[in-house]
């Protein structure tokens, strides 16, 4: 998805604005019920409002700004306890994000957030991307068994510091153990095979499939009369199909070949749907249009470099697309997977 680095055309801040959308509460059973959420905001520093309190700005993380670092950190996990399943990626994420804000003091690279802890411009900050890989006899039940932090800015001294620090996320019934696999940038880690330690998130691919939902950020728009209001191409205004397409377009992707619907994601060989999945922060804001969360295959006509997230929640692993396909450096051999 990022197609530049600095003295080598755009940004990388400029490719990659992704917009969000407003929290609210799930039914969805999850691990995340059985914490306690005044302990974890005590802990981490919460406001009312669900925002991390910043402490400590060491990384320019507005639009524009120059990369520093590196802009990956790949972990893999162990523990006792059994991991989260991808199903709960959205409350994993958090929990992470406030070790990392715990861990740094603050950075923007990691709170989101300015000195007044108002959010920054341009989503230069980290995501946080969870995977379920079937390989090495782990994510037989769909559980987490990956984890990508990612951050177009780059991640100077102290963030590196912190995520080199990240070991556990534990409590209340969780006891995820991390390991940090390397540092680099994504095409250091792309790839379809997970046997060989390739994360399918972060491929270069023509052809990209939702792995969690996604949701929008606007409602589908009609006439007082109740007729859709249509665009040029015949969409419904702020359809989901719409609505990722002009998600797309602010990415600075390319325009898509075809935008097909689809309804589920295989998890540890069983298809899952979007309504299995916890689609809500605990914590934080944003907007989203309703708690539905869709599907779709992207067919780009050309190769595009992953991470690609879109919608509410994909700093926290929503709207996270994988490849299906990935293609040589000569461009001539697509290998399916």
């Amino acid at each position: 998805m990022i197609t530049g680095r600095p003295g080598g055309g755009r940004c990388l801040c400029e490719f990659f604005k992704v917009a969000q959308g407003a929290d609210a509460s799930h039914t969805v059973c999850s691990f995340e019920e059985k914490l306690a959420p005044p302990t974890l905001a005590d802990r981490f520093g919460f406001d009312k409002a669900g925002r991390s309190f910043p402490c400590q700005y060491t990384s320019d993380t507005r639009e524009g700004a120059v990369v520093d670092g590196p802009t990956v950190a790949r972990f893999s996990l162990s523990g006792k306890a059994p991991a989260p399943r991808l199903t709960d990626a959205i409350t994993f994420a958090e929990r992470i994000h406030a070790a990392l804000v715990e861990l740094s003091d603050g950075s923007a690279t990691f709170t989101g957030c300015d000195e007044q802890g108002r959010p920054l411009s341009g989503h230069a900050h980290a995501y946080i991307f969870s995977e379920s890989n079937l390989a090495l006899g782990r994510g037989e039940g769909g559980e987490i068994t990956h984890v990508t932090i990612y951050a177009p800015v780059g991640f100077g001294p102290l963030e590196t510091s912190v995520l080199e620090r990240l070991k556990e996320v534990c409590g209340s019934g969780i006891d995820a153990r991390l390991s940090l696999l390397g540092l680099g940038e994504p095409e250091d880690f792309g790839g379809v095979d997970a046997r060989k330690g390739k994360s399918p998130l972060l491929a270069k691919s023509r052809s990209w499939v939702s792995r969690t939902p996604f949701i929008p950020t606007r409602h589908p728009k009609s006439t007082r009369a109740g007729a859709p209001k249509l665009d040029s191409a015949g969409l419904q205004i702020g359809s989901p199909e719409h609505e990722l397409r002009r998600l797309i377009d602010l990415a600075g992707l390319p325009d898509p070949s075809t935008v097909e619907p689809v309804y589920f994601t295989d998890l540890a060989g069983e298809k899952t749907g979007w309504s299995s999945f916890r689609r809500a922060r605990s914590l934080g804001g944003g907007r989203r249009a309703g708690s539905v969360g869709y599907g779709f295959r992207i067919e780009f006509s050309e190769p595009v470099q992953g991470p690609v997230a879109l919608g509410y929640g994909a700093h926290f692993g929503m709207g996270t697309f994988m490849s299906d396909r990935i293609e040589n450096s000569e461009d001539e051999l697509i290998i399916g997977v």
